[in-house]
């Protein structure tokens, strides 16, 4: 017994001794790894404080200590029989600095799998070195600010199973190290490429793909052309996703099946959706979503018993929304907003038992659909049936009880109901309600108190609404952050409206508030960030104690009396649109923060613009209508702005050549001031200067043509009429406008369209009278150089200009003839060559012009016959007078034949214009259940209104389908 005791204890100490020894001197303990590793960590700083995600970062190697054995250290995985550093995993551990080229890590070639994600390595060159570590099987740098091209020498990871680059917006794959890749790495399942560019990469080289690849994701990274369809055919494909804009997605239309379980177009040119797709039975993720497709969604997709997410919104889907899709047992997540679906609400909606978000917004279904049928719904969280006009919603019981414990958003905009619905008082768990946009004219303030948890509840267009015992309602909503009840007949303040004490937005635009807002009456249980009282009746506003507010509009209002100085938090403040009297104080410009936004347009303000308001980092200065004067002030280089308008004010003096200094100004417009000095050429380097305004001012000289051919190539709209400039049309110009040459591809918008709080708005002759546009689309081209002194002919390069609407030479001192080139500008609305010089005759090209709507010609020295046919047999005698050598239609002189002119077709003349702007109906997102709007309700006439133009106006609705088909 007691040689089994001395047996035991010389046992015990014999591996004591010998697991020490391996601790100091066996591979175990590999010492040169665990130096590499310390020279690694000290090539970094540590900054947890940049991360979004700071509760999931964890600084690991603040727990390295040099010395100690570095396979016990957080993140690092050693082998257990020969002590190499296998595994290395610093993701989210707050590393920031340069990544050098030279690193220590690459010395580490034992490891098999490296992640450095979600870390910051300052947009560092990403190291060819990363190709010496020839052992790894997982390599992720995701998130971690690489930047420059992926070297090639990446391609010689030929273990690699798991690669992932994603979201290094940075980096670059070009094509021949995509090549490389793919013919190399034959054991790899997992590539993520999201946000890498590959705009080089030929979509075919992924048919070189490894057979094993099960994930595939390349959302956002430039893929260009047609996507191979035989990719879908890969045998272990379980993921896949891409988006963009330039790629052409066509999958299988038989065979087609397999493992796939997620599936992401998203973004991309599909077009069809074939009945292949109720194949992949696995399918619990797909999103189609933005793709183009078109026609009935496949009743196939009944098949996919097993899906649990299913996006296909933002489509032009037409037909019946299928009842196949409401039998999903599994669906969790529909999304079909923004569809052209038709029809009813099915029946099934009430089985969805595992519906989180349902979404059918934004098409065009009809018929009474019973809220009672979705009590079912247990799980339901998100219900949004807006944009859905023809829709009628109904309550079987105003007192029925609803078990919809989870639902917390509800939108019901724009679906032309009358009624509040009863349910919504029930439904305590809500925190968001959208009932905007509809015809409700009475609540009960009552209707609210049980939603303890709302946060956000919207009324707004709901005139003539009447809200109940609203001013008697003293409940308090603790996470009530957004109110907005903007068009809701509103007359004055009530207790509810100020003494919610967490209030973040309130909108009560466009209502009848009147009179003083005071001190005392501001004087509300929070301060709100963001404030929209414009479009009321308030004469005076003490808004000072809100010490929050970013966003004020007061714009459209009464107020009388000098400009107060807004809370120093302000970021956006506009009082356009009021009586204010006396000059801007020069407390403006000793804000908290950097104002954004400034709009005191259309005022009784004088005086001169205080010289600090330039060297602030303003994006928008707009004092136009006002009574400024004296000279505009310098612009310090780090100035930030992007709209400046002092139209209609009496400025004098020459421009500030600090203009220049305006890098990211898009629209100036200085027009109807008295400023007097020659053009300003140097304004041309500006690289995003979109409209250039001079008009009515005492500008003069020559436009010198310049050997740079590069002067304002984004320019759109420039109007330099009513000057005095002289001399040459100038040619150069004319070549460098591109803005006025490629807007046929331009994406329908408007300009400015990044601010929600202000739009860019200009003045233009257009067809004989003044307009002003308070929007100004992107497709909008003109160029107005009338009423100056110009000389010489019309430059044939003017008909390089093909998106031009608007042309305007007129009164100035032009000779020679019509240029035929003219008949190249294929959008051309509006032609005003009259009170020149010019002579010959007028070119039957110009009858190519199929959307011209207004030509004058008058006053000019041209002879022969008047050209016929097409647009022109629309014209009268107004177009021609003053041309005493013109014959023919419609003047009274006759050419030696008689015999009128074929009828002019209302198709012709009133079916399109080259963009919808004469103002037809140019679809623009304006209103209820509309993808676009309509351009004509932001036309107001300045000047005179003849019947023609009326009519034109009258006839909108019945021009706008085929051209703006063809432009789309």
């Amino acid at each position: 017994m007691k040689g089994c005791v001395i047996q035991s204890c010389l046992v015990f100490f014999s591996v004591f001794f010998a697991f020490n020894s391996c601790a100091l001197t066996s591979p175990s303990f590999p010492r040169d790894q665990s130096f590499a590793l310390i020279q690694f960590n000290n090539s970094f700083s540590i900054d947890c404080s940049s991360s979004s995600y700071s509760t999931v970062y964890e600084a690991k190697t603040m727990s390295w200590k040099e010395g100690t054995n570095c396979c016990l250290w957080d993140g690092v995985t050693c082998d257990a029989d020969t002590g190499n550093v296998i595994g290395l995993d610093l993701s989210c551990s707050c590393l920031a600095g340069h990544f050098p080229s030279n690193s220590t890590l690459f010395l580490l070639r034992h490891l098999q799998e490296l992640n450095l994600a979600y870390n910051d390595f300052s947009m560092t060159p990403m190291a060819s070195q990363f190709g010496e570590l020839t052992g790894l099987t997982h390599l992720n740098i995701s998130e971690s600010g690489f930047s420059g091209k992926i070297p090639f020498e990446i391609s010689h990871l030929s273990k690699l199973l798991s690669f992932d680059l994603s979201a290094n917006y940075g980096l670059m794959l070009e094509g021949h190290v995509f090549e490389s890749m793919a013919g190399n790495l034959t054991q790899l399942r997992h590539l993520v490429l999201s946000g890498v560019n590959m705009s080089s990469v030929e979509p075919a080289s992924f048919l070189n793909m490894s057979s094993y690849i099960t994930t595939l994701a390349l959302e956002g990274s430039g893929l260009q052309g047609k996507f191979p369809e035989h990719v879908f055919h890969f045998p272990h494909l379980e993921k896949f996703s891409v988006w963009g804009s330039d790629l052409e997605v066509k999958f299988p239309k038989t065979n087609w099946s397999g493992p796939l379980k997620s599936l992401r177009v998203s973004h991309s040119y599909l077009q069809e959706l074939p009945d292949s797709i109720g194949s992949f039975r696995p399918l619990e993720v797909l999103d189609l979503s933005f793709s183009n497709l078109r026609g009935p969604i496949p009743a196939s997709l009944a098949n996919l018993t097993q899906l649990k997410y299913l996006d296909l919104s933002n489509n032009n889907h037409t037909g019946l929304l299928p009842f196949c899709l409401f039998s999903l047992p599994s669906l969790g997540v529909m999304q079909l907003r923004s569809n052209k679906l038709t029809g009813p609400i099915p029946d099934p909606v009430s089985q969805f038992v595992n519906l989180i978000s349902l979404d059918l917004s934004s098409n065009d279904l009809s018929g009474s659909f019973e809220l009672d049928k979705l009590s079912n719904l247990s799980q339901l969280r998100i219900l949004d049936l807006s944009n859905n006009p023809l829709l009628s919603l109904s309550s079987a019981s105003s007192n029925a009880t609803y078990s919809l414990p989870n639902l917390w958003s509800l939108n019901l905009s724009c679906c032309n109901t009358s009624e509040f619905p009863n349910f919504v008082r029930n439904l305590q768990g809500l925190e968001d309600i959208d009932l905007s946009h509809n015809k409700i004219r009475f609540i009960e303030a009552n209707m609210f108190v049980k939603l303890k948890s709302l946060r956000s509840l919207d009324l707004s267009h709901n005139t003539p609404l009447s809200i109940n015992n609203i001013n008697n309602l003293t409940l308090v909503f603790p996470g009530l952050s957004n109110l907005m009840f903007s068009s809701c007949n509103i007359t004055e303040f009530s207790n509810f409206l100020t003494t919610q004490e967490g209030l973040f937005k309130l909108d009560l635009s466009n209502n009848s508030i009147q009179g003083q807002i005071t001190k005392q009456e501001t004087n509300w249980g929070s301060s709100p960030i963001y404030l929209d009282l414009s479009n009321n009746l308030l004469t005076a506003v003490e808004y000072s104690s809100w010490e929050n507010l970013q966003v004020l509009n007061l714009g459209s209002n009464l107020l009388e009396g000098p400009l107060l100085p807004p809370p120093p938090s302000i970021m956006v403040l506009i009082i356009s649109n009021n009586r204010l009297t006396g000059e801007i104080p020069t407390s403006m410009c000793t804000f908290e923060y950097e104002i954004l936004v400034l709009d005191i347009s259309h005022n009784n303000l004088s005086g001169e613009i205080p010289k600090c308001l330039s060297s602030t980092l303003l994006h928008v200065l707009d004092l136009h209508m006002n009574h400024f004067h004296g000279n505009i002030p310098p612009f310090s280089v780090e100035n930030t702005l992007r709209k400046l308008n002092l139209n209609n004010n009496d400025f004098d003096g020459p421009l500030p050549k600090s203009l220049a200094n305006c890098h990211f100004l898009e629209v100036l417009n200085l027009g109807n001031n008295k400023i007097n000095d020659t053009f300003p050429h140097w304004l041309g380097t500006l690289p995003q200067l979109q409209v250039l305004i001079l008009r009515s001012n005492h500008f003069h000289g020559q436009l010198i043509n310049l050997e740079n051919g590069s002067h304002f190539s984004t320019l759109q709209i420039l109007d330099l009429s009513h000057n005095e400039f002289s001399g040459l049309l100038p040619t150069t110009y004319f070549k460098s406008f591109q803005g006025m040459m490629s807007l046929a591809n331009v994406q329908m918008g408007y300009i400015g369209d990044g601010s929600s709080y202000y739009h860019d708005s200009v003045v233009v002759t257009m067809k004989g009278v003044d307009l002003e546009l308070e929007r100004i689309l992107t497709i909008f081209a003109t160029l107005d150089m009338s009423s100056n002194r110009f000389e010489g002919t019309v430059p044939e390069t003017v008909g390089n200009l093909v998106s031009l609407q608007v042309l305007n030479f007129s009164h100035n001192h032009l000779i020679g003839h019509i240029p035929s080139s003219l008949g190249n500008l294929a959008a051309l609305e509006s032609l005003d060559l009259s009170c020149n010089k010019l002579v010959g005759g007028i070119p039957s090209q110009l009858t190519a012009l199929n959307f011209l709507e207004w030509l004058n010609l008058s006053e000019n020295h041209l002879v022969g016959l008047i050209p016929q046919g097409k647009q022109f047999n629309t014209f009268l005698n107004d177009s021609y007078v003053g041309n005493p050598g013109l014959c023919g239609f419609p003047v009274s002189k006759g050419c030696g034949h008689s015999g009128p002119p074929p009828p002019a077709t209302s198709v012709e003349h009133e079916s399109d214009s080259a963009f919808g702007l004469d103002w037809k109906f140019v679809m623009m997102g304006y209103g209820c259940g509309m993808v676009f709007g309509f351009s004509a309700g932001y036309i107001m006439m300045t000047i005179r209104k003849p019947k023609w133009l009326v009519g034109m106006i009258q006839r909108a609705g019945n021009k706008v389908v085929r051209r703006f088909k063809k432009y789309r």
